[in-house]
């Protein structure tokens, strides 16, 4: 994925209104209309690239997932933590907020013959005191058992994007297991409430676009590159329709589109269909149909 920044966009808008600068007020205006234009780019379609996470294993407390995770909040100290060969066991003082799937980075940890830090994908969760403090990861390498000190160890989610729109929901990874079992969901204020959970699964497997990135306020403030050339030549209409001159305003507007669009069909043409169907359940048939 490419970027420019925003002090490329201004540029760019500059050149195309003939004006070495803006002055304090219009580069106010500018900015703002900018971020207008951005942000309706990245509402005109749902399957941008740049946005897409094709599936990603996100926790569910009580069957809903949040829209938003909050990994400073899943911090933990672990309590103990052994290796038997390349599966390391690490317990948490407390519950932990993470699901199989999930990417955690784990520090600080001693060791005497194989290293046990670094990121890792939670491969299992169990209960030692009626809450799921008890994590299992994989090494690449490792042999023998090996007990560590875990006095100043830190158990960390790693970040994960907020949720934007919910495509497709899964209980487990749905490209490597043929038997995932896909969920219907409602979306509500709380977050996603998954239906049907009678298995009260605490964590799922989710198809989603991630959340806008804007609005963008500084000059080094990085943009998507599909949507520059539209924004430029968007935000120089509005700026025209300002300034009353109507017609160049609309010839602008043009040229703005033929840019979205071409960047539209790219996305359109790269996305794997299989991902991004979309359920549609009436009272006599269930359809698949593409976003």
């Amino acid at each position: 994925m490419q970027y420019m920044t925003y002090a490329n966009l201004k540029a760019l808008i500059q050149a195309l209104a003939g004006v070495d600068a803006f002055t304090t007020a219009e580069d106010t205006k500018i900015l703002a209309l900018a971020n207008r234009r951005l942000y309706q780019a990245y509402s005109a379609n749902p399957v941008w690239p740049r946005y897409m996470i094709a599936a990603q294993a996100r926790p569910a407390p009580l069957g809903v997932i949040p829209y938003e995770y909050d990994e400073v909040a899943g911090v933990r100290t672990p309590s103990t933590a052994t290796r038997s060969g390349t599966t390391v066991t690490l317990k948490c003082s407390a519950s932990v907020d993470v699901v199989v799937g999930q990417y955690v980075t784990f520090a600080a940890i001693t060791y005497a013959t194989t290293n046990p830090n670094g990121a890792y994908q939670i491969t299992g969760l169990s209960t030692t005191t009626n809450t799921n403090d008890t994590v299992t990861y994989e090494l690449t390498t490792g042999t023998g058992t090996e007990a560590y000190t875990v006095g100043s160890a830190t158990f960390s989610p790693v970040a994960i994007p907020a949720i934007e729109q919910v495509i497709r929901i899964w209980d487990a990874q749905p490209f490597d297991l043929n038997s995932a079992v896909e969920y219907d969901y409602t979306s509500a204020f709380a977050g996603i409430t998954v239906v049907n959970n009678f298995r009260d699964v605490t964590g799922f497997w989710v198809a989603f676009k991630q959340r806008w990135g804007g609005p963008y306020v500084a000059a080094d403030t990085t943009i998507p590159l599909e949507h520059y050339y539209y924004a430029a030549h968007a935000t120089y209409a509005d700026f025209l329709r300002m300034d009353g001159q109507l017609d160049k305003a609309m010839a602008e507007e043009s040229v703005a589109q033929t840019y979205l669009t071409l960047e539209i069909d790219k996305a359109e043409t790269q996305r794997n269909n299989n991902a991004v169907f979309r359920r549609i359940s009436t009272h006599i048939s269930r359809q698949g149909r593409q976003w």
